[in-house]
């Protein structure tokens, strides 16, 4: 294996689990807009107390990919940037009004208090809960752009429309468990709920985005089912084991095979995809930067992802404690 696809290697394991992470509290974003019933205030509560911890750490997946890119291929960098200005500009733009947002609302009273306050909290709520739709949709139709090599094809919007699914779907699995460990069951019942939901949504996008992908780019869609059929059936496996273990309330087994659903997808396209950076023709050794600079570039990147793994790892574990009120998502 050269340099080169090394550093590609850790950009595709940064795009996993900024999918699967990030994805997760995107999600928590998608759940609070669509917050209803009785329990709605409750509910806010509990996505809020879980991101709290960790909502900003998980972003650091995204900064491994950006440098990845930008340090180990600069003209694939340079061609992204171009096609994708604008949903990116909308993907940022939602990320830091989502993150903003959070925190003022942490600041701008408690959720269910009355007066101004509450009043404040609330407005900071909404922004931050468009905001998080916002910026997986466009994210998951940058992804698509990517895949096809244009903007504005009908596989793109498929493909935010799927992101944003598999987004809610995380989300709700984690909750689940969370709503448990907290002593909330009827939280965990409405987010249980949810999580069904979401599953059958983004199963049945993924079904309808296969032959919009076989339409649009044939070679890459006939690559996902004959290049790498493992990762496509371990999605598979993992979206039908989490719908399984969310019937039989087996919330921790059921967090565990929606993160490789979703992972497993995102990792088979990158395999399908390979060696292929920028359709249609912008291959890995042709967008790679200067072989001097290559090595040094792999050797920053696995050093970084070893002290991030275990740093991550203890923050997770730390929150997951019952003493502190306040846990990750892993």
């Amino acid at each position: 294996m050269s340099a080169a696809d090394g550093i590609l290697l850790v950009i595709g394991a940064g795009v996993v689990a900024y999918a699967v992470l990030g994805g997760a509290d995107f999600g928590g974003g998608v759940w609070d807009l669509l917050a209803a019933g009785p329990r709605r205030e409750a509910q806010r509560r509990l996505i809020a107390t879980t991101m709290g911890p960790v909502w900003e750490a998980n972003h650091v997946w995204l900064v491994f990919v950006l440098i990845g890119l930008f340090s180990g291929f600069p003209l694939a960098f340079g061609a992204l940037a171009r096609m994708l200005a604008v949903p990116l500009a909308v993907a940022l733009l939602g990320i830091v009004l989502r993150g903003a947002a959070f925190v003022f609302r942490q600041y701008g009273g408690a959720l269910g208090a009355g007066g101004g306050a509450a009043s404040g909290a609330a407005g900071w709520g909404r922004v931050f809960a468009i905001a998080s739709t916002l910026a997986p949709a466009s994210l998951g139709y940058c992804a698509g752009a990517v895949a096809i090599g244009r903007v504005g094809s009908a596989f793109s919007v498929a493909a935010g429309a799927l992101a944003l699914a598999c987004c809610a779907f995380l989300a709700a699995v984690f909750l689940c468990r969370e709503a448990v460990v907290r002593g909330e069951p009827a939280a965990a019942g409405d987010f249980r709920r949810r999580a069904l939901g979401s599953a059958v949504v983004a199963g049945g996008l993924a079904a309808l985005a296969l032959p919009v992908l076989a339409h649009e780019a044939p070679g890459l869609a006939s690559n996902l089912l004959a290049g790498a059929p493992a990762l496509m059936a371990l999605s598979a496996a993992g979206g039908t084991g989490s719908i399984a273990a969310l019937a039989w309330r087996r919330y921790r087994t059921a967090r565990g095979c929606a993160a490789l659903a979703v992972g497993a997808l995102v990792a088979g396209w990158g395999v399908a995809q390979y060696p292929v950076l920028v359709p249609p023709g912008l291959t890995v050794a042709q967008a790679a930067a200067p072989e001097q600079t290559l090595p040094v570039t792999l050797a920053v990147l696995v050093a970084g992802f070893a002290v991030t793994l275990p740093s991550l790892g203890l923050l997770f574990a730390i929150f997951s404690r019952g003493g502190s009120g306040r846990r990750g998502p892993a």
